[in-house]
């Protein structure tokens, strides 16, 4: 099912993007910590955070609603569908998923929870790549993610 839109105008949006984008930041940089700790449940939270929170971002930008884990899903996967490789979008999104789903299950070992942080990060790259150079300043994201500061 395609995302549904968002009616907000343009100062709307750009304040919400705003708002997800440090936090996406902010979440990416605390799991590589929880994850040395044997945290696996706080490492995967993060790593499920900071793609939800680009996704939201993203969303936002495109004018489509992000105000669920639902409507979350649905955006990226329309991102995928729209994209040359939506297998592995959508294989990455199903990861990030059970990022989230060991927050409350526990079942995902130390290699599995990196494993799968490694697809978030390649899913983060394909939704930064979405927003425009006045969000992302033309940097990757690994770089943007590993710079101080609110942008």
């Amino acid at each position: 099912m395609p995302p549904r839109n968002r009616r907000q105008s343009a100062a709307r949006r750009e304040a919400s993007i705003r708002k997800h984008l440090p936090k996406a930041r902010e979440y990416w940089s605390k799991w590589p910590a929880y994850l040395a700790e044997g945290d696996l449940c706080q490492a995967g939270e993060k790593g499920w955070g900071a793609v939800a929170q680009l996704a939201k971002a993203v969303a936002s930008h495109r004018g489509w609603f992000h105000s669920s884990h639902e409507a979350i899903r649905s955006a990226i996967r329309q991102i995928a569908d729209e994209s040359d490789t939506p297998a592995d979008i959508r294989r990455a999104l199903m990861h990030a998923e059970m990022l989230h789903g060991n927050f409350y299950e526990i079942n995902l070992d130390q290699i599995d929870t990196g494993l799968a942080l490694e697809d978030a990060r390649g899913l983060l790259e394909v939704l930064w790549r979405q927003l425009p150079g006045e969000f992302t300043g033309g940097i990757p994201f690994d770089e943007w993610a590993s710079a101080n500061g609110d942008s």
